[in-house]
């Protein structure tokens, strides 16, 4: 399985945001000292690829370890942004596209905000410019942009930039460390305000663009660091591709010859074993029967049990069952499975015996849950 890696890594003198702690690690402990070795680290708690819990910009706002774990995986939308200026805005126009992000929460409630589907990432190819001067000139987050990411329904926000506010003195809808409720942090203000969190500093997201262009979902994972209270935390953001059948409903992925297979022989198994509970559970409550020995169609799995219990009370038991020729036909999330079956019952209780040869076809289909159940069944004489 293919990983990516989106996070920077924690060096001694890296890129902050400005005013906050820089970041320091150093030697505590060596093993020729001490026996182990052990490092100390100093940092804020937006050093490097962080989340933004709601709290980072409004008092009474959920802290990280108010949020569901949900909340910090899930599937990418990602949107390139590349095309933006550094320093200047991204607009609702640029991010007009995004699919709505599937999300169970209430939008209007702060630090409630149930679990998305999708994960808004948002391209700038900052990254690029990481540990240089230019990359706290970066792309941000108009008023409006803000507000249709939240009307969307996303309640996880990512990007490759320092931030989605400008990060820079004299930026036209932002100033450093500036007051949300002045205006100083709209974008953060408007996510927060709607119980968004905000991961930041994100990088290597061309692996997510190429995935994406290429008809891949990605799945993401932004686990911040378990500090109670925290308005943010440092997070080892990663990523991988999902198959396309991850993504499909269980009842629509297509039925493996494998798996047909082992329905089949389980299905052979408990009839030769008599193991009435076993042979029922593999029909579908709604499977019918048509029994060539039998006057009518059975209707329902209820019908032929009824019948089954009728044949045992009666001293019916199966002796003998032997497969062959058979077949199996794929047909998507159904399949039609066909064999001779040979088979020897005691039909009295006592020693009389009934052997018939027979064409038995049975249809699988996928359930809802995405296992695999008997939905018809067809036993026909063979031709002498």
């Amino acid at each position: 399985m293919t990983w990516f890696d989106l996070s920077v890594p924690l060096r001694t003198g890296m890129p902050v945001y400005p005013g906050d702690p820089e970041v320091r690690i150093a030697s505590a402990l060596t093993v020729e000292a001490d026996g182990a070795n052990v490092l100390s680290l100093g940092l804020g708690s937006h050093s490097g690829t962080h989340a933004d819990a709601p709290l980072h910009v409004g008092d009474g706002w959920a802290a990280l370890d108010e949020l569901p774990l949900s909340l910090f995986g899930g599937v990418a939308e990602i949107v390139d942004v590349r095309d933006v200026a550094r320093g200047g805005a991204i607009t609702a126009a640029h991010l007009a596209g995004i699919a709505p992000a599937g999300s169970a929460g209430n939008p209007g409630e702060p630090g409630n905000p149930g679990s998305p589907e999708k994960i808004l990432l948002l391209h700038t190819g900052c990254a690029a410019a990481w540990g240089m001067e230019e990359y706290f000139k970066h792309p941000w987050l108009e008023a409006a942009a803000a507000q249709l990411i939240v009307d969307r329904g996303y309640r996880a926000v990512g990007l490759d930039a320092l931030s989605v506010d400008p990060s820079y003195p004299g930026a036209p809808d932002g100033n450093q460390h500036g007051d949300p409720a002045g205006g100083g942090f709209p974008a953060h203000a408007i996510l927060a305000g709607n119980g968004c969190i905000i991961v930041e500093n994100l990088t290597g997201l061309e692996q997510v663009q190429r995935a994406t262009d290429a008809g891949s979902d990605v799945e993401l994972f932004l686990f911040p660091l378990n500090i109670p209270g925290a308005d943010g935390a440092p997070i080892r953001a990663v990523a991988r591709p999902l198959p396309a059948a991850a993504l499909e409903p269980a009842a629509a992925r297509a039925l493996s010859r494998e798996e047909v297979q082992e329905a089949a022989d389980r299905l052979v198994a408990a009839f030769a074993a008599t193991d009435t509970e076993a042979y029922f559970a593999a029909f579908s409550p709604e499977a019918t029967f048509i029994f060539h020995p039998e006057a009518q169609r059975l209707g329902s799995r209820s019908a032929y049990r009824t019948l089954w219990d009728s044949w045992l009370a009666g001293g019916w038991r199966v002796l003998e069952c032997r497969s062959s020729e058979q077949d199996i036909q794929l047909l998507g999330a159904t399949a039609v499975f066909s064999h001779r079956v040979a088979t020897t019952v005691q039909v009295d209780g006592g020693g009389a015996r009934d052997t018939s040869d027979e064409r038995e076809t049975i249809i699988f289909s996928r359930t809802p849950d995405g296992g695999i159940a008997c939905v018809h069944e067809h036993l026909s004489a063979c031709p002498q």
